[in-house]
């Protein structure tokens, strides 16, 4: 069976190669998107989404439904965790003093964050230290196995986690957790700028590993629908990283 995926790159090509003699130009013309990401789709390189793929398939006269989706709650206990050596004369901690950050996927290597179908563990953060204190809306990710475009600073395997609440990109440089105009989940450094004329914003997603990992430029109009949060996630405030090799 296929998925919704490669169901969409069968009718594109489809229509293509029928109502356009093979002319992706044209056919993206026809449809309303950028010739290059209908070519990226057609490729395989991009994995368009239902919300990429609504207005093309409207102008055809298809129409695709969200599965229902069940509201899960969750209810998240503190436990009387293993004491290490060190503490084992030390009061046990507080459970007021800390926040339960629900790890909810892999970003770097395509497509995930939330939403999730599970939540696949916790991490309690100590909400006194000073770049966690007063934020409430955490959300931990993975980078993904295979992703090294931000080393020497992040590694594969590390976990950031992540300020929902703190979408600011008026200062350029900060770390994010963005999506690109598919859906996939990246952790990057964040640029916006004007661009001439002022009527939109060019946004600039760039790694630490630039050599091998060349900036993403984005239109906030074109690619976002002139919102910023389409973009952007959250900012990162923190990372466990495992050290034993650096």
């Amino acid at each position: 069976m296929k998925n919704l995926a490669e169901e969409a790159r069968s009718i594109l090509q489809e229509y293509v190669d029928k109502e356009h003699n093979g002319v992706r130009s044209r056919a993206a013309n026809a449809l309303g998107i950028a010739n290059m990401t209908l070519k990226q789709w057609l490729d395989g390189t991009r994995v368009p989404n239902l919300e990429n793929l609504s207005p093309a398939f409207e102008r055809l006269g298809i129409s695709f439904s969200k599965p229902a989706v069940q509201e899960v709650t969750r209810d998240v206990c503190w436990v009387n965790a293993k004491i290490m050596p060190a503490g084992e004369h030390v009061a046990p901690p507080v459970a007021e003093d800390y926040l339960a950050a629900p790890l909810v996927g892999e970003v770097g290597a395509g497509p995930g964050y939330l939403p999730q179908e599970s939540v696949e563990s916790w991490f309690l953060v100590y909400k006194h230290v000073p770049a966690i204190m007063g934020r409430r809306n955490l959300i931990a990710v993975e980078i993904g196995k295979t992703s090294t475009s931000m080393l020497p600073l992040l590694s594969p395997g590390d976990i950031v986690l992540v300020d929902r609440d703190d979408i600011d990109v008026s200062h350029a440089g900060h770390i994010m957790l963005v999506r690109d105009p598919e859906g996939a989940g990246m952790v990057k450094r964040v640029s916006v700028q004007p661009t001439p004329g002022g009527k939109d914003f060019s946004i600039q997603f760039y790694s630490d590993n630039a050599a091998t990992n060349p900036p993403l430029l984005y239109s906030l109009r074109e690619d976002y629908g002139g919102e910023i949060s389409n973009a952007i996630v959250g900012r990162v405030i923190w990372a466990w990283s495992d050290v034993r090799g650096k």
